[in-house]
């Protein structure tokens, strides 16, 4: 048996019979829900169609002996119940993947074992302030400050979706401060670090060499780089049309999902002599094929950058293979991303448009191209009003006719004007 009864304005009983006790007494399973939809409490049909499936999802769980009354219900058993309800279906494999290891490396070590009610702020300040101490996590070094706000993001996620649920009317975490992560000076190839660079380039093999030049010049992130086929390249107009790509593998297969910004694709325009080269270098990748014959194991997929045969390369064994071209080459020692930022700020001190540069490297808006890239925006804007400098009056207007300012900044300027006092006194036939 279930049944429901309203309790207040917005609040609802749900009560549901779970059998007896050991001396016959009826054992019930009680729930109360909040319904803040002021329209859909004003509809009387859709109202109670809303009670009846929560009373139905409710009953549910209380027979699969799945519930769990919210003031027994420990970080663990939620976290649990988060990952199948909620991370398994919606969120991103790899977005996922991410909340899982900080919650089973460092949160629930902590504060699996409490309940959910009995989280208060002070636990999560000593928890952050334990975590962010050399030794006291999976690792001996000292955690990143990158990797503290994450761990932070992480359990704000899953505090905030118990709210949702209505297993907590408040989320402890809110009003505390989120960790601060110091800003690192962005590292990047100048033009003869560039110049540097490609001379390294033409002394690898040439799948190598076309791999980190196009991720120079694209400005394409690892996996958008290792997911690109030949069906993604227009040599005629000279652009790859990005639409994937392979942010990791799983059980040896690349994961592909879309770029990072979820666009539907992006246009990158490449120069000339790259689409000269990468046309030679497709001949050479057909001939490889064939003579794979039936060891090719990339079917139908056409990726450009591969192994030998047809799977792609993995994102960690493209950025193992950098750091060993970097030492080998002494280059300045960058990391892969980096090239990236190379490529963004280079169009950007040549005075190239915020608009096409956020569009080229995909960033979802212009204010995250501004925000990372301040330092080059702060340069160009300066080399921008130095292009007036040409107009200086002083350099070719005759020095009777220019109006000089005299006395002190503090007080208004007096203008000495020879040129317009002698204009006056002819008007007035002095």
């Amino acid at each position: 048996m279930a049944s429901y009864q309203r309790r207040g304005e917005n609040s609802f009983l749900l009560v549901v019979e779970a059998g007896y006790t050991a001396t016959g007494k009826r054992k019930k399973r009680t729930k109360t829900i909040r319904v803040e939809d002021e329209k859909l409490l004003r509809t009387t049909k859709r109202l109670k169609d809303y009670i009846e499936k929560e009373l139905y999802i409710f009953q549910s769980e209380v027979e699969a002996g799945q519930y769990i009354k919210p003031e027994k219900l420990k970080l663990n058993d939620f976290v649990d119940m988060w990952h199948k309800k909620h991370a398994e279906k919606i969120l991103a494999v790899k977005t996922h993947r991410s909340y899982r290891e900080k919650l089973d490396n460092y949160i629930l070590p902590y504060l699996g074992h409490k309940k959910l009610e009995e989280i208060k702020p002070m636990h999560i300040v000593d928890f952050l302030d334990y975590v962010s101490q050399p030794g006291s996590a999976i690792r001996t070094k000292q955690l990143s400050d990158s990797t503290i706000y994450e761990i932070d993001k992480t359990l704000r996620v899953v505090l905030n979706k118990a709210v949702e649920w209505q297993l907590l009317n408040k989320s402890p975490m809110d009003g505390l401060s989120r960790p601060k992560i110091k800003k690192k000076k962005m590292k990047y190839y100048d033009e003869d670090d560039v110049i540097q660079f490609l001379h390294a380039m033409y002394k690898e093999n040439i799948v190598w060499r076309l791999l980190f030049i196009t991720s120079a010049i694209s400005g394409m992130r690892r996996g958008e780089v290792v997911g690109l086929r030949w069906s993604d390249y227009y040599f005629e107009d000279g652009y790859i049309l990005l639409t994937r790509s392979i942010p990791f593998f799983e059980n040896g297969q690349p994961y592909i999902k879309r770029t990072k910004t979820d666009e539907d694709s992006r246009i990158i325009t490449m120069p000339d002599w790259y689409m000269e080269e990468m046309k030679i270098f497709k001949d050479h990748w057909e001939d490889e094929k064939e003579l794979n014959g039936d060891d090719w194991r990339g079917g139908e997929h056409d990726y450009v950058f591969h192994s030998g045969e047809g799977i792609p390369y993995t994102p960690e064994t493209v950025t193992g293979t950098w750091a060993r071209i970097k030492n080998r080459h002494g280059l300045k020692n960058i990391r892969l991303h980096d090239l990236r930022h190379t490529m963004v700020t280079y169009l950007l001190s040549q005075g190239e448009s915020i608009l096409n540069v956020q569009e080229r490297a995909g960033h979802s808006s212009s204010k995250i191209t501004t925000d990372i890239y301040g330092h080059v925006t702060k340069k160009v804007r300066k080399t921008t009003a130095d292009r007036f400098n040409k107009f200086d009056p002083r350099k070719f207007v005759n020095n009777s006719s220019t109006i000089r300012f005299t006395g002190k900044v503090r007080r208004r300027a007096k203008l000495d004007v020879s040129t317009l006092e002698e204009q006056k006194n002819s008007e007035r036939g002095d």
